[in-house]
């Protein structure tokens, strides 16, 4: 029964996570829809959220863009598109407060952009900056937008070769890679709750590409939708994606409730935090977390429980901005 259910896991998820010519890092949420292609500065390939480990009375937000920066991205931000952390304080998978960041164009010589950070919703701030820098927000905080080292860890060339994972021969496909980030730290008493989502966006103007917790529309989404669910706002999930995300767990092995529950949990596609605590992922995403070791044995119902890379190939620092630095 394992066996055959491995088997199936392995099948469907190789399809959908690899249809496409974008396949070869096409992982979390790396190149994960058509629409995001045009421009790549636009791709969100992670989100993370974590108590402050240098001081527990702080939030982290972490949103990594351009996959493989330097190399099939270009090492920067896209001037005049918009860059957002949506912040959920009540629950109803709706907007409360956020925080948008430009960019202006990459100086020939110094190769810095200015960055302007603004609050919307219930958040008034303001700050400017240059990436590169740590920029100081006057109503308490530090951003920083520059170029790191991809935190994202996983065995991509073991998954596409149908699930072979071992050990020692599974290797981090990321190793090696860049990434363009923004790294938020603000105080938790901002928030007036403990309990908030995250998710982020891009928009030029229009929304391009949205992302709370890994690879849902990687896995989930079918393809034909997987542009939509981009454009998409979290509220609707449930009515707009839940039959796809239902049938595609489904062809993962899983049974109709374990699909229904699944679906439930997973959508609306907002990454949850507790920020009085550290426990990590499914409890917001810390940097080191290994959602791709988590998400596989829920997702296979134990079948998979690992892909035998369990760090980043670099260390990450014990302050901010936290990322390492890049290669």
């Amino acid at each position: 029964m394992i066996k055959h259910r491995r088997a199936a896991l392995a099948a469907a998820l190789t399809l959908t996570l690899l249809g496409t010519p974008f396949a070869f890092v096409d992982a979390a949420d790396h190149g994960d829809a058509p629409g995001v292609r045009f421009d790549t500065r636009l791709d969100i390939n992670d989100v993370y959220a974590f108590q402050s480990p240098a001081d527990p009375a702080n939030v982290v937000f972490v949103m990594t863009v351009c996959p493989l920066a330097g190399t099939i991205s270009p090492a920067e931000f896209a001037p005049k598109a918009r860059y957002e952390f949506n912040i959920d304080t009540d629950g109803d998978a709706d907007m409360d407060q956020g925080f948008r960041f430009t960019f202006g164009k990459r100086d020939a010589t110094t190769g810095k952009q200015k960055v302007t950070l603004k609050g919307f919703g219930g958040a008034k701030d303001k700050a400017v900056g240059e990436t590169g820098s740590n920029v100081t927000i006057p109503a308490g905080g530090t951003f920083r937008a520059a170029l790191y080292d991809d935190p994202f860890f996983f065995d991509l060339v073991g998954f596409r070769a149908g699930l072979q994972f071992s050990n020692p021969g599974s290797v981090d496909f990321f190793r090696g890679f860049n990434t363009m980030a923004i790294v938020l730290e603000v105080p938790r008493a901002r928030f007036a709750t403990n309990n908030v989502g995250v998710w982020a966006v891009t928009k030029k103007p229009k929304q391009v590409d949205r992302k709370g917790r890994p690879a849902i529309n990687t896995v989930l989404i079918p393809s034909t939708l997987k542009d939509a669910f981009n454009r998409g706002q979290p509220v609707n999930d449930r009515a707009d994606f839940g039959d796809a995300a239902r049938a595609s767990l489904m062809a993962l092995g899983n049974d109709a409730n374990t699909s229904a529950a699944l679906a439930d949990a997973l959508l609306p596609d907002i990454l949850t935090i507790d920020t009085s605590s550290t426990a990590g992922f499914l409890n917001g995403r810390a940097l080191s977390d290994d959602v791709i070791d988590i998400e596989l044995n829920l997702l296979s119902g134990g079948a998979v429980p690992t892909d035998f890379v369990d760090a980043n190939d670099r260390a990450f620092l014990p302050g901010f901005p936290y990322l390492a630095p890049p290669h």
